[in-house]
């Protein structure tokens, strides 16, 4: 994958959150709540709406510590993608935490951390944006901090698009409740 410049990836990240704002305006609030609406899985929209929050949430947090010279937990070894079920266990904590939550609350917190996490990247210079990491990354792979930022809020084969690999999902649940 190429390495997006700070304007592609806010111009990814708007355009995600535009295309799902879209269609979730297209759902009553019954209809975001329901379980097991999106994905062949257990979600509703309000979940998917935390999900994605989660994610932009764990992108502000470790560019805090990348930013105090810390290695974000994320890169640790029993960080919160760490251990039994990685990835799949950190969606399901998050999406968990979430369903004691009012639906207009998940909502306002996405829109803010959204929000911030735009307002975080603008504020970047290039330099930063290019950065190596300044802690020895576990893989011993280069970690740029536009990669660690990227792959936070990525979908398969796209750098900050993490929106757009849960939009076919979302637009099928709005076709099945008739929404226009």
């Amino acid at each position: 994958m190429d390495t997006p410049s700070r304007h592609e990836a806010l111009s990814t990240l708007s355009e995600g959150q535009k295309r799902l704002g879209e269609l979730l305006a297209r759902l009553s609030d019954d209809d975001l709540v329901k379980p097991a609406t999106i994905g062949g899985g257990d979600w509703s929209a309000k979940d998917l709406i935390g999900h994605v929050a989660a994610w932009e949430e764990q992108a502000l947090i470790s560019l805090a510590e990348w930013r105090r010279g810390e290695t974000p937990a994320v890169e640790k070894p029993g960080g919160p993608m760490s251990g039994s079920g990685g990835v799949d266990a950190f969606n399901s904590r998050a999406v968990h935490e979430e369903r004691g939550v009012s639906l207009q609350e998940v909502v306002e917190h996405a829109r803010a951390t959204h929000q911030e996490l735009i307002e975080a990247i603008e504020g970047l210079s290039d330099e930063e944006w290019l950065a190596n990491a300044p802690y020895t990354v576990p893989d011993g792979h280069e970690r740029l901090l536009v990669t660690l930022l990227g792959f936070l809020t990525a979908a398969p084969q796209r750098l900050f698009g993490h929106a757009f690999a849960h939009l076919p999902d979302l637009e099928a649940y709005v076709r099945s409740v008739g929404s226009p």
